[in-house]
């Protein structure tokens, strides 16, 4: 039954910056970054799941062995049928020391034993290849799809040739590649020449190593297969607690041996193999990280020399260089980044200054020489932690809800052990990147937010970042503390009290019936809360009734005839959002008795103050005036239900100062009822 090494075929992406011809070609998950897991597989015996494996994990992109098993075993006096694909690979994320701040693959040599239930590998045993179950098992992880069955004992024979490429020739020349191995990563019209990374490697009882092994392949369109063309080979991976960087070479066949012609390969395979040595140890162990393929040796000269004299803010790099370069690009950011996602720039001298960096934090530089667009030097790499900053740095910010114009108003605050320049406010939705937001400043240990709403820099019920830090002279700022916030809600719109006298009632209890409220919802809340009372109450603490709907209307209960009453809508977003109250207020009209039979007595009733507004529209100002002289107290209110101002008439024209251009609510109430006058001023 052969065993089949499936790996998926890896496209190529560039290391950092344009597609140049030179640049290096990072092998996909290359550092191991991310990994994919996978569930285990249990069988059932007298309801009693047994584990056959455990789940395990993989780093994506990179497939691994698996071995078919589809036997029936006998357990409890029961014939339990195990079909299922056993993994067999001991992989694991290696995170300690690793170079680039990431995550390296650790491949450990294993039996069978380590991975498959010892029960049910006891019973299947029979039909398991015995070298399978009895010999440790070396982890490989392959760009091509291996035939293991095929490979391993080849493999043993081309390494008793001591890692030497050139003594494996003959062997791997005898055999038909395409019975061991097939696909691999396209390359296009890209020419390998060495493979480079880093390692590390444990020797469970010493003497066995790890390897590294390249195959280059090219399709012969007149046999239909594909043929070896090229390789490289590196078993020198002895025991080191350290990573080390290592390097494969890759040579075409006619660079190795005198085999004509000279074929350039279509594709390439890279094996990774935990154990390559003949005396295969149980729990041996290679660690690979940074795998870069290159396509040709670098002819730029190096960096050298490179160091870091860091101050609290910036930094100066200098460096040194042995031959005439065209420039030099460097790239940078917090100690571990990964190369290709720091910060970059170009420097024509050898010399440059990073500015902006954080005081006391640790970073890594990497530098290289630039030769032309497409020729560079190796990176140069050079750590340093910038001093930590004189400016006192923000404590204990919060924020906390102070009265300000008669509502709770939020306020950032804070603490200092020192009086600097000022405070600089970075702020932003939830989770934006530091740099990219808005900014503002302070000049005392607090910032009113809804400052900034009203500015219109703010959204209602949306969650916020505050950043707050010290700015002394010279340009030294303290560290950054933050805090989140949500916003309000908006405040409702165009809120109006309707109650046409035609249209009221005198209730049971003798109070007016049939007043009601609407308003516009600006800010889709769903809720609202309504609050209202007799004006001559007060507004304190907890004064009125109050209730919550969820709809933009709420008619009232029965009220008392000839009181003035004021009614306050507010937007309700959810735990801890609400708007603004917008408040409006109306006066009820006596329009009769109960009798002692509930009967409804009724006076005479008007649909309320007759207005002319003139000029409407207007420029400016306007004259209201009563058609028949009644006095009436006149609400001036913005569109959104913001009142302007209020005025008294006693039954003389009023002149009304219009403070924008826009639309105006003006809600007159008097003896007879209420009514409500738009206005349109130019």
């Amino acid at each position: 039954m052969k065993r089949i090494i499936a790996v998926f075929v890896l496209g190529l992406a560039l290391f950092g910056g344009a597609p140049q011809a030179q640049h290096p070609m990072s092998l996909p998950n290359g550092s191991f970054e991310q990994w994919t897991s996978h569930q285990g597989y249990s069988v059932t015996a007298l309801f009693v799941p047994i584990q056959v494996y455990g789940s395990y994990s993989t780093p994506s992109l990179w497939d691994y062995p698996q071995y078919p098993v589809d036997e029936t075993v006998s357990m409890f006096g029961l014939n339990i049928n195990v079909n299922t694909m056993v993994p067999v690979i001991k992989a694991s994320p290696e995170t300690a020391s690793v170079p680039d701040g990431g995550s390296a693959v650790r491949l450990q040599t294993f039996k069978l034993e380590d991975i498959v239930n010892s029960t049910v590998l006891s019973m299947a045993s029979g039909s398991i290849d015995t070298s399978l179950v009895d010999e440790v098992i070396p982890s490989i992880l392959s760009t091509g799809a291996v035939d293991i069955d095929a490979f391993l004992p080849l493999a043993s024979d081309m390494m008793s040739g001591g890692g030497d490429l050139s003594a494996m020739l003959p062997t791997l020349l005898a055999c038909d590649v395409n019975d061991f191995i097939t696909g691999g990563i396209a390359l296009g019209d890209f020419r390998p020449q060495r493979l480079t990374g880093s390692y590390k490697y444990h020797s469970a009882s010493g003497g066995d190593n790890g390897g590294v092994f390249l195959l280059g392949t090219r399709y012969n369109p007149l046999t239909h297969k594909r043929e070896i063309v090229g390789g490289g080979l590196y078993l020198g991976l002895v025991d080191t607690a350290e990573y080390v960087p290592f390097e494969v070479e890759y040579l075409s066949l006619g660079g190795m041996m005198s085999v004509p012609p000279d074929a350039v390969a279509d594709s390439l395979v890279v094996l990774l193999i935990s154990s390559a040595g003949a005396n295969r140890q149980q729990g041996s162990y290679l660690c690979l990280d940074n795998l870069v393929l290159w396509s040709e040796p670098d002819t730029c000269a190096a960096v050298v020399g490179l160091t870091a004299v860091a101050d609290i803010h910036e930094a100066l790099l200098s460096w040194t260089v042995s031959d005439t370069v065209q420039g030099f690009e460097y790239e940078y950011g917090a100690a571990g980044f990964a190369p290709g996602s720091g910060t970059t720039g170009t420097s024509s001298s050898p010399s440059v200054t990073l500015e902006g960096l954080d005081a006391g934090t640790a970073y890594d530089v990497y530098v290289r020489t630039l030769c032309s667009d497409t020729v560079y030097g190796e990176w140069s790499r050079v750590q340093f932690t910038t001093l930590a900053d004189t400016c006192s740095s923000v404590q204990n910010l919060t924020v906390v809800n102070q009265a300000a114009a008669g509502r709770p108003e939020a306020v950032l605050v804070w603490n200092g052990t020192s009086q600097p320049s000022y405070w600089e406010v970075e702020y932003g939705p939830a989770g934006f990147q530091q740099g990219h937001g808005s900014v503002a400043v302070a000049f005392g240990t607090r910032f009113a937010i809804y400052e900034l709403e009203n500015a219109h820099l703010l959204n209602p019920a949306t969650l916020y970042d505050f950043y707050v830090r010290s700015v002394c002279s010279g340009g030294v700022y303290g560290s950054w503390d933050s805090v989140q916030y949500l916003t309000r809600c908006a405040r409702v719109g165009n809120i109006a009290v309707s109650g046409v006298a035609s249209d009221l009632w005198v209730a049971a209890d003798g109070g007016v019936a049939g007043f009601s409220v609407a308003w516009t919802d600006t800010t889709g809340a769903g809720m609202w809360g309504v609050r209202y009372g007799i004006s001559s109450a007060g507004q304190a603490d907890g004064w009125g009734t109050y209730v919550e709907v969820d709809t933009p209307y709420f008619a009232f209960p029965p009220l008392v005839q000839q009181q003035t009453y004021i009614v306050e809508v507010t937007s309700l977003c959810g735990p801890g959002s609400h708007g603004d109250a917008v408040m409006v207020s109306f006066t009820t009209p006596y329009i009769g008795d109960v009798d002692t039979n509930a009967a409804i007595v009724a006076t005479a009733r008007r649909q309320g103050p007759a207005l002319t507004v003139s000029p409407n529209p207007a420029c400016g100002r306007c004259v209201v005036a009563a058609d028949d002289g009644t006095p009436a107290v006149l609400t001036l209110y913005s569109v959104d239900g913001c009142r302007i101002m209020t005025v008294t008439s006693d039954g003389k024209p009023v002149e009304l100062d219009l403070p924008y251009r826009g639309l105006f609510l003006l809600h007159a109430a008097s003896m007879d009822g209420t009514a409500v006058y738009r206005i349109v001023n130019r």
